[in-house]
């Protein structure tokens, strides 16, 4: 296969993951169809809770190995990228909790930022 097709495929689930995202963190998963029809309502809430667990999980991996070879390799790019990332989740989830009147986690964000950071800023410089 060509690599073009890779790069579409991968570009592609990265929009609708956060088109997704973006949907879970407004309505939650209740206001999907499937799920009202598949999910008994009195497991709604707990399974919802695994997912962003589980979520939570895959982004920590992907900080732990990324953030580990950005360093290692001094790879400036890369941590960039990740820095990116982890801004773009934090900057959506200090927005969402400002809606929500959570303000105690907007602090939560700001030290998560910052203590995440730090290290692969100061890491991957060469």
């Amino acid at each position: 296969m060509n690599r073009s097709i890779y790069i579409k495929w991968i570009t592609a689930a990265g929009f609708i993951g956060i088109a997704f995202g973006v949907y879970y963190s407004i309505f939650g998963l209740g206001g999907l169809p499937v799920y009202q029809r598949f999910v008994p309502t009195e497991s709604m809430e707990a399974w919802s809770r695994g997912l962003y667990g589980a979520t939570f999980i895959g982004f920590s991996v992907l900080l732990l190995l990324l953030g580990r070879r950005a360093i290692q390799q001094k790879d400036e790019q890369l941590g960039r990228i990740l820095i990116f990332g982890i801004a773009t989740w934090i900057i959506y989830e200090a927005i969402i909790s400002l809606i929500y009147g959570v303000y105690i986690n907007v602090l939560i964000d700001i030290a998560l930022i910052s203590f995440l950071s730090y290290p692969v800023i100061k890491g991957t410089r060469k």
